[in-house]
């Protein structure tokens, strides 16, 4: 794994910039296992589906795809994670964004989901995204873009609705302006088996892929120090997971939520008032 920038450079980056690189984390044996998933959803997508998501791309859940567990759970990933400070993760869900041939720009958006949860509102992330690209990008094949910031500060696009509804996901006015270009935002073109560590509120896009292939995004949400999160957007994270993941084999949910295991109480396990330990 490339270490050409400290962890705590990395966090310091994510809580300044709301992004973050970390490079070469997912080798081409993950990269091509994960390919041939993509390949599987997109030949089971309904196309009248697809018609209905121009502006994202394909917007697959992982429900139904236990094969992305390696990626959700990939150790070198979470390792860094981890040594940049950000405990206590629990993930959420993974997306399938594939953009065709001739995809359009995407919109601007931002995607935290708790804004009730005085969390939304820390330096603390409530929610994180990770976004590993499956083939290189550039401004020519529809890279991220970002607004650096407002994952911090109020911005004209928090007043413009909601991400993901029929309506803009459609296209159906080209002239929205959630669509343009805005003083500030950057290009964040990435290799593939690199990842993308983002705020979940922090507004992001994607140019138009301009290429003769497709180029496809796995985007995976996770919520960092998920025991200081209000008790209702914790059990609703819980319950989301637990159902969206029902029919997914153990194996592959031990992958993505694992857990330490200890056969021996603390005492916190009282003796029964009868019993006297000496």
């Amino acid at each position: 794994m490339a270490t050409d920038l400290a962890a705590n450079e990395r966090m310091a980056r994510l809580m300044e910039h709301g992004f973050c690189i970390i490079e070469n984390v997912a080798d081409e044996r993950l990269l091509n296992r994960t390919r041939a998933c993509v390949d599987k959803a997109l030949a089971e997508v309904d196309p009248e589906r697809l018609a209905t998501s121009k502006s994202p791309g394909s917007l697959i859940d992982s429900n139904d795809y236990p094969e992305l567990a390696d990626l959700i759970g990939n150790p070198r990933a979470l390792a860094e994670l981890d040594r940049m400070g950000l405990k206590d993760i629990k993930f959420w869900k993974a997306v399938i964004i594939s953009k065709p041939p001739g995809g359009p720009r995407l919109y601007w958006h931002q995607d935290c989901l708790m804004w009730q949860d005085p969390r939304a509102y820390s330096d603390r992330p409530p929610m994180i995204f990770l976004m590993y690209y499956l083939e290189d990008t550039t401004r020519w094949n529809g890279c991220l873009r970002l607004l650096p910031g407002t994952h911090r500060y109020r911005h004209i696009l928090h007043d413009m609705g909601e991400a993901h509804t029929r309506e803009i996901n459609r296209i159906d006015d080209p002239d929205d302006p959630r669509f343009r270009d805005y003083p500030g935002e950057v290009d964040v073109p990435v290799r593939a088996g690199d990842v993308v560590v983002g705020y979940a509120r922090m507004f992001h896009s994607a140019h138009t892929n301009h290429s003769g292939e497709k180029r496809t995004v796995i985007t995976i949400w996770f919520h960092p120090f998920f025991s200081d999160l209000q008790e209702p957007t914790q059990s609703w994270i819980h319950e989301s997971m637990h159902r969206q993941h029902a029919d997914w084999p153990q194996d592959a949910l031990a992958k993505i939520e694992p857990m330490n295991r200890n056969r021996t109480p603390d005492r916190r396990l009282r003796w029964p008032r009868s019993v006297d330990p000496g």
